[in-house]
């Protein structure tokens, strides 16, 4: 090998060391503060509706198993109507919030009817038996953090296996936006004011983000800064109190029907924003029910 390939090689694996560092802290450190992240997220409603349906649908008297469960903003309502949840995620502290949550209904006096359990583990290798589960569930892109085709194959091949035949994969992933992925990197948005949850202290929340049409990820930086109340906002030049990271890979349509129809999983229906659209320029997510077959 000449000097020019040693250089070639050294970059490339330098770009790949980088790229690893980069995933890690981006399917990390939006998941280290479970309170914070409740908090961000409390007015998101039109997906836990939708997921009880079909809980309620199709997992009566069945055992169903919930993808990156997080702090339970999908799992106790569904527990809640009776059912029994396998709560999967990779984030210890999320499932220890989950568990605080159960307690604290229990010390109200308001216990769920159902059922969750934990279950501390990737999505790609599911420690579950074959056939264990009548459905599955993969909520609030937790799919994007699959940051390879052949990742996401694995993972619907696991989902594949734990599956009863017969039995149902709902998920939902963003439909990706070329307008909005191609954003002023530089630039912030969704500046926020809010309060703390831990500390009660006012700060103000803002993002950018930047996208690799490469690998199909975007790099999402959310900005927690010092409320200023003579500036009332972002005051220029002054450094965030911190930066968080949250990757996702863009999941295009036919490249998840693809990968969907070469593990073997029929598409009942695939479309946006919970509300049965037909995908459109105008539709932000995509949600797909697809069924394992009975033979």
């Amino acid at each position: 090998m000449g000097r020019r390939d040693e250089q070639r090689a050294k970059g490339k694996h330098a770009r790949a060391e980088q790229l690893a560092q980069e995933l890690a802290r981006g399917t990390t450190e939006h998941y280290v503060d479970p309170l914070l992240y409740d908090l961000e997220y409390a007015d998101q409603h039109d997906d836990v509706d939708w997921y009880g349906a079909l809980a309620d649908e199709r997992g009566v008297g069945k055992t169903i198993l919930e993808l990156g469960a997080g702090s339970g903003r999908i799992a106790i309502p569904i527990a809640s109507a009776g059912h029994r949840v396998l709560a999967l995620d990779r984030m210890q502290p999320m499932l220890d919030h989950l568990f605080l949550k159960l307690d604290r209904l229990a010390q109200a006096g308001e216990p769920i009817a159902g059922s969750i359990e934990p279950l501390l583990a990737d999505m790609t290798q599911i420690p579950l038996a074959d056939h264990s589960v009548g459905l599955v569930i993969a909520p609030f892109n937790c799919l994007m953090h699959l940051y390879t085709w052949r990742e996401l194959l694995a993972c619907f091949r696991e989902v594949y296996r734990v599956l009863e035949p017969g039995g149902s994969f709902g998920f939902d992933v963003l439909l990706p936006d070329l307008d909005w992925l191609r954003w002023d990197p530089h630039e912030r948005h969704a500046v926020t004011r809010f309060e703390h949850p831990r500390t009660g202290e006012q700060m103000i929340y803002s993002t950018n983000h930047e996208y690799d049409p490469d690998t199909q990820i975007c790099d999402v930086r959310i900005y927690y800064d010092a409320y200023d109340e003579e500036w009332d906002g972002l005051r220029p030049g002054v450094k965030p109190l911190s930066v968080v990271h949250l990757a996702h890979r863009q999941i295009f349509p036919e490249e998840a029907r693809a990968l969907l129809g070469i593990v073997g999983f029929e598409i009942e229906s695939h479309t946006g924003d919970f509300l049965d659209l037909s995908l459109s320029s105008d539709v932000e997510v995509q949600v797909f029910v697809c069924t394992k077959g009975a033979g």
